[in-house]
């Protein structure tokens, strides 16, 4: 059995292929009706006077993974930490923990892979001992020790000047990600995707095509499906940009889905999800049809979860 053919028996066995696209289809409902939205974790993993960043799950989903920071981490680009909690009898999370590989630096937006095996994630760590001022894509194993040394994903991904930003990886490998000028953003936002190669390395990265980046408007925030079909991601309608605005309001949640090779014209999640706040960092659990956001309304964001529903 190939390399890839495992992957993809692996995992139609933990229910990513088989029922996450059905269940997200199965979300639909009519117009009007809107799912409940609620606070995820309130007091323990969404705190009301910090700021949470990136959500990600382990395959088992009773693991969680976020970002922390105490100041608004584009504005202050202060030392952030990666945090976990475990999940609790009735549905309740334990007190968050550093994770041990975090905690000296800023690292930002973790992302757990589909089979658990890796996590990715933004740092400004120093590279090969020189200090960073942007941030750079890293990726960490998971041993039956634990967690090993994060390793750096090289300079073909990691542009100097820029952040590379909220990994998102699947199952074959690909890598999504948004690069940023840093440490101001003074140009176009876009996302990229990079190919693993045969030896686990990542190459030159392409950007995606009109039907995700778009003249003049930030895209960012990617979250790809496992099987590589469905991508969420963020869009930015800014006051300063000279264009009409599209969305709800400042920034919203679409969906673009892959059509012969391609990334077809994203579609705006509608306001059962965007609001007039600033909605951004999407995770999908697509086995459940779960949809958690964080949402900005002026205060620190919180972790939202609703149901998936995503429009045909």
């Amino acid at each position: 059995m190939s390399h890839r053919t495992a992957l993809l028996a692996a995992a139609l066995a933990m229910g990513f292929l088989s029922t996450g696209c059905a269940q997200a289809r199965d979300a639909i409902a009519a117009p009007g009706h809107c799912p409940a939205t609620e606070v995820f974790a309130p007091g323990t993993i969404s705190l009301p006077d910090s700021w949470q960043w990136r959500l990600s799950f382990d395959p088992t989903r009773t693991r969680a993974f976020w970002s922390h920071s105490q100041g608004w981490w584009p504005g202050t680009r202060e030392r952030a930490e990666i945090r976990s909690a475990r999940r609790l009898p009735g549905g309740r999370w334990s007190a968050p923990e550093v994770v041990p590989f975090s905690g000296q630096h800023a690292d930002m937006d973790p992302f757990v892979t589909p089979l658990g095996t890796a996590l990715f994630f933004s740092s400004m760590r120093p590279v090969d001992g020189e200090a960073r001022q942007d941030m750079d894509l890293w990726m960490v194993r998971r041993t039956a020790w634990g967690w090993g040394t994060p390793e750096h994903l090289g300079r073909e991904v990691n542009a100097d000047g820029y952040d590379e930003l909220y990994p998102s990886v699947d199952l074959l490998g690909n890598l999504y990600f948004a690069r940023v000028k840093a440490p101001v953003p003074t140009e176009d936002v876009q996302i990229w995707r990079s190919q693993r190669r045969r030896d686990g390395s990542y190459g030159a990265p392409e950007l995606l095509g009109p039907g995700v980046n778009t003249p003049g408007r930030w895209e960012f925030n990617p979250e790809i499906s496992p099987d590589g079909s469905t991508l969420l991601f963020v869009r930015l309608d800014r006051p300063d940009d000279g264009l009409d605005d599209q969305g709800q309001g400042w920034g919203d949640l679409y969906v673009s889905r892959m059509v012969r090779g391609r990334f077809g014209e994203a579609v705006n999640l509608g306001p059962c999800v965007n609001t007039a706040a600033d909605e951004f960092h999407p995770t999908v659990l697509w086995e459940r049809g779960e949809l958690y956001f964080a949402r900005d309304a002026g205060t620190p964001a919180d972790f939202h979860r609703t149901r998936l529903r995503l429009p045909r």
